[in-house]
């Protein structure tokens, strides 16, 4: 297993070329120097320093006509496969919250994890069945305190990348929500 910071922030955008160089035009104004890892359909995966307070100060001064629909701070990135991806949640949760064994979590998926002996697809609620094993956190579906997102993003033909954040639900900037995004 390999953590890598290739990028550590997602943006996702209406879809159409046009909207892709808007949307990167109003993050490098709002935010400066981002850098471009990759531009896969109707998403941008960018580094910055900060990936949560890069996320906040876009909510905080996004027009509401954006083309940005979506900005998604991540703590790591990983392989497709379920054991990596199982490896690295177990540790961002310990991590961040080791001392709070109190607070409550739910696990999102998007996208499928690869089981590595095989070589492939998992089904959705098997992957998080297992990812969900060994973590010693109450659970709650609608309102956790902390969630788990793994998104399985395609950079380019045939590379795919476990994009993990690990982080109250709140650090997610939605256009369609319109909620507070939070600092964690």
């Amino acid at each position: 297993m390999e953590l890598r910071r290739l990028f550590n922030l997602i943006i996702a955008h209406e879809p159409g070329y046009y909207a892709s160089r808007e949307a990167l035009r109003t993050i490098r104004s709002i935010l400066g120097g981002v850098r471009l890892f990759a531009a896969p359909q109707s998403l941008l995966l960018l580094s910055v320093d900060n990936p949560y307070e890069a996320v906040a100060k876009l909510a905080a001064n996004l027009p509401s006509d954006s083309v940005i629909l979506r900005a998604v701070p991540l703590d790591a990135v990983t392989t497709p496969y379920l054991r990596d991806v199982d490896k690295v949640v177990k540790k961002l949760l310990a991590d961040k919250y080791g001392a709070e064994p109190g607070k409550t979590f739910a696990i999102r998926l998007e996208g499928h994890l690869i089981d590595e002996a095989t070589g492939k697809r998992l089904h959705k609620d098997k992957a998080i069945k297992v990812l969900a094993s060994g973590i010693d956190r109450p659970v709650n579906l609608d309102n956790p305190d902390i969630l788990v997102l793994v998104k399985v993003v395609r950079a380019s033909r045939g590379l795919y990348y476990s994009s993990i954040m690990v982080a109250p639900p709140c650090s997610i900037y939605s256009k369609a929500k319109n909620q507070k995004v939070c600092i964690s």
